[in-house]
Parts: C-alpha cells; sequence; structure tokens
C-alpha cells in the first residue's frame, strides 16, 4: 500500500454574511499603496488572514499572522487606522475563535488607544467579542458614543426559585430602538467568578427578553448580570447595571414573592431535578456488616460455611475467542532499493514480474519511502483467557497472518504467537452485564510486512544509458544478466520483527451472560527488526 501525502482536509466555510462583513478590509487595501511605507504589506496580511484563515477556522494560523503583522509595523512603520485594525482583528480572532476574552480586551484596548476611533466589524459582532470590546472601552475611556449613557429600562426580578429559568427582560429607548444592533445580558450564576454572555430576543414592541438557564442556578446565592444595547459598530447605546455594580437576583429555596416572568408572558417552569447515579450499597466485605458478605455490590448473609448464603452471580471465568486485526505500521527509508539496503534494512524489492530487484538506482533520486503509516499484514487469533483475579486474565493466542512477502527469495512467518494479560478496570467486571474496559500488555512471536510503491532511476553510468537523458534506455545487463528498465516502479516491503510487545486499551460488551464483543488498539514494536505497529482489533469471546 503506498505511503502518500494526501491533501488537507477542507475546513468547512463561514457563512456568508461573515465573509461579507469581512469587504471593509479587504476594500481597505486599496488605499494602502498610499499610506506609510508597511501599511501595504499590513493589509495584505489582515486581508489573508481574516479572509481566509478566519473564515476556515484556522485561528493559530490568523493570530500568527496577526501578530507578525502588528511586529513588522513596529513604532511608526503602519499609519493608526491601519495598526489599529491589526488589533480589531486580533481581538476578533481571540474573542470568537479562541474564547480568550482577558487577551482579546488588551487587544481592542491597544486599538482604542492608537486610534479611539476604532470599531468592531458589524458583521463580527458576537456576545464574547461585545464584552471584550465593552470592557476595552471602559479600561481606555475612548470611543464612548453620544448616546452612551442612556439607560435601558429593567426591573431586576427580587428573586427566584432554585432550578428556575429567571426572565430578564428590558425596553429600549424609543430614540434608539432603530440603532441597535444586539441587546446582550452578562450573568454570574451563584457562586462562581466568570461572566456569561446571553444574545436577548426582540419581543413585542420595544422590549428584549432572555432567560438565565436553570443549569447556572442549582444553588441558592446571588445572581448578578448587567445588560448593554450595541449598534452596528459594537459601539454602547445603552446599559443596564455594569460589571463592577451589576443588577442581582437572589435564588432561594423558598423564595416569598410571586414568580418573575415578561410582561404578557407565563411565568418559567422549575427543571426537574437532575437525576443522580445511585451507589452500590457494598464494594467489599468490608462494607457489610458482621455476617454479611458483599456479593454484587450487595450485602448478603453468610451461611454457616461462611460463605454468602445468597446465590453468587456466576462469574465465567474460562473464555474462547476469535479475533480479526490488521497492523498499520510507521515506516520511512533512504535509498531503500539498493542492494545494500536490502541486505541490511530488512527491504525486499520487487519488479512488475514478481522477481528480486538488483539493479543500481541513481544515487539521492527518489527511491525513498517517506515517514507515514502503511497498511501490513492481516491476522486471525484463537484465544483463550483465564480470569485469574476478578478483573485480571491471562492467556494465549496462536493464528495465521496473510499479506506477507515471500516473492524474490524472501521468506514470511505466517505464524502469530502470543502470550497477553488484560487489566478490566471495573471492579467485579464478570458479575455484570455490558462494557468491560480493559488495559491490555502482550508479547510473542510475529512478522509484520508492510508494502510501498518506490520509484527508481537507473544509474546511468552502471547500466550504460545517457547521463543526459532520464528517458534513454539502459544498454548493459546488470548483476542478474538482466537489463533494467531506466524508469520502474518497485514494490518495496519492509520486514519486520519477528518478535514484539505492545500495550494497548479496549472494551469487551456483554449483552448477554456468556457471550462479549470485543474492541481494542493495540500499540507495539517489532524487534530485532525494530518498527512501529498499531494494530486494531475486534472479536468474539464465549465464556464457561
Amino acid at each position: 500500500m503506498p505511503v502518500r501525502n494526501g491533501p488537507a482536509p477542507c475546513a468547512p466555510r463561514a457563512s456568508l454574511a461573515i465573509a461579507v462583513s469581512l469587504s471593509a478590509w479587504l476594500t481597505a487595501g486599496a488605499a494602502a499603496a498610499q499610506a506609510p511605507p508597511r501599511d501595504a504589506q499590513a493589509q495584505a496580511t489582515l486581508n489573508e488572514a481574516m479572509g481566509t484563515d478566519y473564515l476556515e477556522i484556522r485561528f493559530d494560523q490568523a493570530e500568527r499572522k496577526l501578530r507578525a503583522a502588528i511586529d513588522a509595523c513596529g513604532e511608526a512603520g503602519c499609519s493608526p487606522a491601519v495598526k489599529a485594525r491589526l488589533f480589531i482583528a486580533l481581538g476578533t480572532v481571540l474573542a470568537q475563535g479562541r474564547k480568550e476574552l482577558g487577551d482579546a480586551r488588551d487587544a481592542f484596548a491597544e486599538a482604542l488607544r492608537i486610534d479611539p476611533s476604532a470599531r468592531l466589524d458589524p458583521g463580527l459582532v458576537t456576545p464574547e467579542g461585545s464584552f471584550a470590546f465593552e470592557q476595552a472601552r471602559a479600561a481606555t475611556g475612548a470611543g464612548a458614543s453620544a448616546a452612551a449613557g442612556a439607560g435601558l429600562q429593567m426591573t431586576p426580578p427580587p428573586e427566584q426559585r432554585v432550578r428556575t429559568p429567571v426572565p430578564l427582560y428590558v425596553e429600549v429607548p424609543a430614540d434608539l430602538l432603530p440603532s441597535v444592533k444586539q441587546v446582550t445580558a452578562w450573568y454570574l450564576p451563584p457562586g462562581e467568578d466568570e461572566y456569561r454572555p446571553l444574545v436577548m430576543k426582540k419581543l413585542r414592541g420595544q422590549g428584549f427578553g432572555i432567560n438565565v438557564p436553570c443549569s447556572a442556578l442549582e444553588k441558592e446565592g446571588t445572581l448578578r448580570y448587567h445588560v448593554a444595547a450595541v449598534d452596528e459598530d459594537g459601539a454602547i447605546l445603552a446599559s443596564a447595571g455594569a460589571r463592577d455594580a451589576p443588577l442581582a437576583t437572589e435564588i432561594k429555596a423558598r423564595p416569598a414573592s410571586a414568580p418573575p416572568h415578561w410582561p404578557g408572558y407565563a411565568p418559567p417552569a422549575t427543571c426537574a431535578a437532575p437525576e443522580k447515579e445511585r451507589p452500590r450499597q457494598c464494594l467489599d466485605d468490608r462494607q457489610c456488616n458482621g455476617g454479611l458478605a458483599c456479593v454484587g455490590g450487595s450485602c448478603v448473609a453468610r451461611s454457616a460455611s461462611g460463605a454468602p448464603s445468597a446465590a453468587a452471580p456466576e462469574v465465567r471465568r474460562n473464555w474462547v475467542s476469535l479475533s480479526f486485526s490488521p497492523d498499520v505500521a510507521l515506516l520511512s527509508g533512504r535509498d531503500v532499493c539498493t542492494v545494500a539496503s536490502q541486505a541490511s534494512d530488512n527491504f525486499v524489492c520487487l519488479r512488475g514480474d514478481g522477481t528480486r530487484y538488483d539493479g543500481t538506482p541513481t544515487p539521492g533520486v527518489a527511491n525513498d519511502v517517506n515517514l507515514g503509516f502503511a497498511l501490513a499484514t492481516l491476522r486471525v487469533a484463537i484465544a483463550y483467557d483465564r480470569l485469574l483475579l476478578d478483573n485480571l486474565t491471562v492467556g494465549g493466542r496462536v493464528g495465521f497472518a496473510a499479506g506477507g512477502t515471500s516473492g524474490g527469495g524472501a521468506s514470511f512467518l505466517p505464524l502469530h504467537l502470543e502470550a497477553r494479560a488484560q487489566y478490566f478496570l471495573a471492579a467485579r467486571p464478570f458479575e455484570q452485564l455490558g462494557a468491560r474496559p480493559f488495559v491490555l500488555a502482550a508479547a510473542g512471536v510475529a512478522q509484520v510486512d508492510a508494502e510501498v510503491d518506490v520509484e527508481v532511476l537507473e544509474d546511468a553510468a552502471t547500466c550504460g544509458a545517457n547521463a543526459t537523458d532520464i528517458t534513454s534506455p539502459c544498454t548493459r545487463p546488470g548483476r542478474s544478466g538482466r537489463i533494467e528498465a531506466r524508469q520502474q516502479a518497485l514494490a518495496a516491503t519492509r520486514q519486520a520483527g519477528q518478535g514484539f510487545a505492545s500495550v494497548g486499551v479496549g472494551v469487551a460488551y456483554a449483552p448477554i451472560d456468556a457471550v462479549s464483543l470485543n474492541l481494542a488498539l493495540r500499540a507495539g514494536l517489532t524487534f530485532p527488526a525494530v518498527t512501529a505497529v498499531l494494530s486494531p482489533e475486534v472479536g468474539l469471546s464465549l465464556g464457561f
């Protein structure tokens, strides 16, 4: 199976609205040629970072390019407007893409210090970005809008029951309503120290509402919040409360006041209490009273002989299995089809007709295997495992491997022998049905053959070809008396083993008492010919 570098997966595209919103940055580049010396380069980087990397959610690359552009601008290499746009873009990536609101606030603050008229891109306004931009404006005192002192009309609910949504409702002043792009509430649940954003929904008239979810109201305490309405530029038009002076609602188990609600709407219903898993009655005999024993998670009475009087769950201690496992080898090599490499590096190179290649490849031209994974041998094995302790099995496997190379005088060992131990992570897993996760360690005898395609160009001096024309044919026979094709594709097989050691993880699922479906993934090394191998396994076990 050839090892090739495949194309990178295509990341999902952002929405058309976001793409259109970036046009402001893209259009700004037209004026960059008339600006300070580094404006054009900075604008080009900005366009690439936000027009390509950000849209394709490659946030790390976008951040790295923006920071490099900022560093290149230095103190005076870019105009204030361009440098401020770089910081606004950086803050947008940090807030929306990386969720690093503290760093986003710092980036926005630097943009406002450079250019107090800097604004968020209208199409990229999000609760996270607006929140960080609001903090930056408060910290710098820059860019306050003429209406920023206006207040939203809001009456905070005085109290609400535990596990019941808190209905927040505000009215935007009529003169500001046409300019409002978004109304966002930031709330701090009881006992927490980080505000969370909620975009409020447009209701009737001038009203906006949202429910603080009951998942944030699981315990008594004080719910704190503040609300802000922003325009298309992210400028705050009106607010109710503030981060340093929030509004509050008390969350109580038994509130005295009537349930709060939006005007004209019914109060929200209390959410059901989360169902918690009940603990088992016991894990071992020490958690039972005298005369009782822990059996299957329950304390039962002992008989006169000291054994538990209740019938203990039947445990199958002997298991036979049939499993299938493909090997995936990690390999690489240089000049793999030379005679020396085939002798020392455990490669076997076969021509298209199945004969062993013994020509002389041109040094440094092709004839390499890039580091990567290749599908190798396939294995079928029969196993026997014995349950020694409550959650430890040991056993062995014997099987057959297919897909090895034996052409051209090569040898392949099709036998698979393995000793294995499996430790199950649950307490007494074989006393119950369902999933039984485990870890494993194994060692044994096996050969792993992985085949890749290799191109070779026959050495011109050795084979009698024209050195200046790679299409000229060979005219002189090689070691075996055969005239090689000047260019040819060979099947190169890395033969590894014949010993191995591996570790892995897996899960056995028991739908009924004596049957188990098994999935596992092993990672190991072969020796003395060393190769890293991954081996997924699927199998069926029967217990008795």
